[in-house]
């Protein structure tokens, strides 16, 4: 199946020396944030200490020195193996593939799972909207479209869900400022600061969607 996104998750290298590195907030901060193009998901970020926690504790633990060491390798490989052992409850089957059959049982799955309505919004900017986000096309137009399309900075309360295609599991989503009815990929979407409770239900849904 053509997958429209690249891939949210990459594998790990493992480098032979850990290097650890400081970036300086004052320098970067700013410009990331005027440039808007890094939003921040809570879930992300308690993901992220999680795994960062693992990490000082390879590099730090020294009091049983017989003890099996663990790499960087090790931690991520032990990700993937829950995400697998989960994918495989959520299908039925150790078959992962991304196919019509599965993408069946992972929507059944979600709909058991999520019950509208909740709040979605967009994760990066839409197929239509790109060449205006980065540039070189009119502000003035561009404002006028979002009038009638569906945009990245808009928010969405999930009606239903709908039938898989080529995009995966399609939803269908109604627009809060204007109540205004869009079908969307749900690979598009993502959940907001406001139901964190729901982030992991669709984050292992792109997992998924993208790795197998």
């Amino acid at each position: 199946m053509t997958k429209s996104k690249k891939p949210r998750k990459q594998s790990a290298s493992s480098p032979s020396v850990l290097k650890i590195i400081e970036i300086d907030e004052g320098v970067f901060g700013p410009r990331l944030m005027e440039r808007g193009e890094f939003p921040i998901n809570p879930e992300q970020v308690l993901d992220l200490v999680k795994r960062m926690s693992k990490i000082e504790s390879i590099l730090l633990d020294e009091e049983d020195e017989d003890e099996e060491d663990l790499s960087l390798e090790d931690i991520f490989d032990e990700d993937e193996v829950e995400l697998e052992l989960e994918l495989q409850e959520i299908l039925g089957s150790s078959n992962l593939e991304v196919n019509e059959e599965n993408l069946t049982r992972y929507l059944d799955f979600l709909k058991n799972q999520i019950k509208p309505p909740y709040q979605l919004t967009g994760n990066g900017a839409f197929d239509w909207e790109e060449k205006y986000v980065s540039g070189g096309k009119s502000k003035k137009e561009y404002e006028k479209l979002k009038k009638q399309q569906p945009s990245y900075t808009d928010t969405f309360n999930l009606l239903q869900f709908c039938d898989v295609g080529t995009e995966g599991i399609m939803v269908k989503v109604e627009r809060t400022s204007d109540r205004r009815e869009f079908i969307l990929p749900l690979i598009d979407l993502d959940v907001t600061e406001e139901d964190p409770e729901h982030f992991e239900l669709i984050d292992n849904y792109f997992l998924w969607f993208f790795s197998y």
